[in-house]
């Protein structure tokens, strides 16, 4: 892991900003919020580009970690901590799988730094260790793990689709005609 800290005035080419999101991960600025947040001075922004990571120290604990898989390199905020890993020895989409993991997640939660509010800083990687099996092994695990990754997805899909259904047919048969008692 390498961090990174190339920023906005560095290549003013950049200018798409990202957000950084525990659900959907590294997106666009103006996707992620109904209006744009971000200051209108983006040349302290780090710069954010293909395959890197970037996270939110104090929201790491919640999954606020992210890989830019577009080809569009982007900026996200100083608060920021961004970084990239040796695509020779590491599978990326390995990596983001790993980091991503609840074990992961609970073992970071577990690194914070003491007091009031969660941070974790970028140093604070070096006290977990990251397993890194032969890029053939990763790329193997990479592919088990994205065919179970779509097959949760269609359970969820699925999920969704049956709690409609019954909803319609619970909501049809209480559906009555009204009928008037006679007195």
């Amino acid at each position: 892991m390498e961090r990174v800290k190339e920023k906005g005035k560095d290549d003013l080419n950049v200018k798409q900003v990202y957000v950084v999101s525990n659900v959907k991960g590294i997106v666009r600025s103006e996707d992620y919020h109904d209006n744009n947040i971000h200051s209108d001075d983006t040349s302290n922004y780090t710069i954010l580009r293909q395959d890197m990571f970037a996270y939110n120290p104090s929201r790491l604990n919640v999954g606020s970690i992210g890989r830019l898989k577009k080809t569009i390199s982007g900026l996200v905020s100083p608060m920021y901590v961004v970084f990239s890993v040796d695509k020779s020895i590491v599978d990326v989409t390995y990596f983001e799988y790993f980091i991503k993991s609840p074990k992961i997640i609970n073992k970071i939660d577990s690194l914070k730094e003491e007091g009031a509010r969660f941070r974790f800083d970028y140093n604070r990687w070096n006290w977990i260790k990251i397993p890194v099996p032969p890029i053939e092994i990763q790329k193997e695990i990479v592919r088990i793990l994205d065919i179970l990754t779509e097959y949760q997805d269609y359970l969820n899909e699925e999920v969704i689709l049956r709690k409609k259904q019954y909803e319609y047919y619970r909501d049809k048969l209480f559906t009555f005609k009204e009928k008037k008692i006679k007195d």
